[in-house]
């Protein structure tokens, strides 16, 4: 069993915010009899968009679906994205992955999980549509595509997430590895180690390998903690990947303490911030 916890860590308070986030303590994580993680299925497409819009704030929609142009009715928005969910569960390498809080029945948390094998291709880009060969496999029209994409930005989906892409692409060549992209917890579930859970999932497949497979990600800089928590190491400010288990000791640590062991020097807040990540 990989040993997901690092021994300290020193990271750089957020300018914009004030705090830096720090993976979930164990006395306050839910305990694993109400947490089943398991894959999804199609029909959880609608949660998964739902989710979305819950957990990723509004300023990351702000160039994806512009307020000019995107539907006043959110349950609109909420089922064309649904609609565009759909066809990546018939790509064998995207593993959607839930996990669900046992005594209520509900989806507490999601990752998107680009397994060993897909292409460097982010499967929610508009152009994906095109790329994966969502129309002829669902069997849309040209007028389909056209309404589920109605009221977003082309450029605000394929822009961002085209050069996210792009920058993997440099990073990773064609080493096989596993990305997360995205990643989100119900409020009502946060700071609950729920994302710890569907972080393990991919984390505990890709160190049964030997070598370990690489795993790759995005974030925003207020959760370097929480990932670096299970081995990933910056590579940038946006950027992380991982090569196995790891002790992240003293990382962007600047001062020693009497022992010769870098101090860690952050401002800790109770909560973890698995909410949402996407690219």
């Amino acid at each position: 069993m990989a040993d997901y916890k690092a021994e300290f860590i020193k990271i750089p308070i957020d300018p914009a915010n004030g705090f830096q986030t720090h993976p979930v303590e164990p006395q306050a994580r839910l305990p694993d009899t109400e947490i089943t993680v398991s894959l999804c299925t199609p029909a959880d497409a609608p949660r998964i968009a739902a989710g979305l819009y819950t957990c990723f704030p509004d300023s990351w929609w702000a160039n994806k679906e512009p307020l000019e142009q995107r539907d006043p009715d959110q349950s609109v928005r909420e089922r064309r994205l649904a609609t565009r969910i759909l066809p990546t569960f018939h790509n064998p390498h995207m593993k959607w992955v839930k996990a669900v809080h046992t005594p209520s029945g509900q989806i507490a948390g999601v990752a998107g999980w680009a397994a060993p094998g897909m292409d460097v291709y982010t499967v929610l880009r508009r152009s994906a549509v095109e790329y994966y060969g969502y129309k002829e496999l669902m069997g849309w029209s040209d007028e389909d595509v056209e309404e589920m994409w109605k009221g977003t930005s082309i450029q605000g989906w394929d822009g961002f997430l085209g050069d996210a892409d792009k920058i993997r692409q440099g990073m990773m060549g064609e080493e096989p590895h596993w990305y997360l992209a995205p990643i989100l917890t119900w409020p009502e579930f946060q700071g609950k180690g729920v994302g710890s859970k569907l972080m393990k999932w991919a984390i505990e497949q890709a160190d049964a390998q030997e070598p370990p497979t690489p795993m790759y990600l995005e974030s925003r800089p207020t959760a370097r903690a929480v990932y670096m928590h299970y081995g990933f190491v910056p590579q940038g400010d946006y950027n992380f990947l991982r090569r196995g288990p790891k002790v992240v000791r003293g990382l962007e640590a600047e001062a020693d303490d009497e022992s010769g062991v870098k101090k860690a020097d952050v401002k800790v807040v109770e909560k973890e911030t698995d909410a949402a990540r996407i690219s």
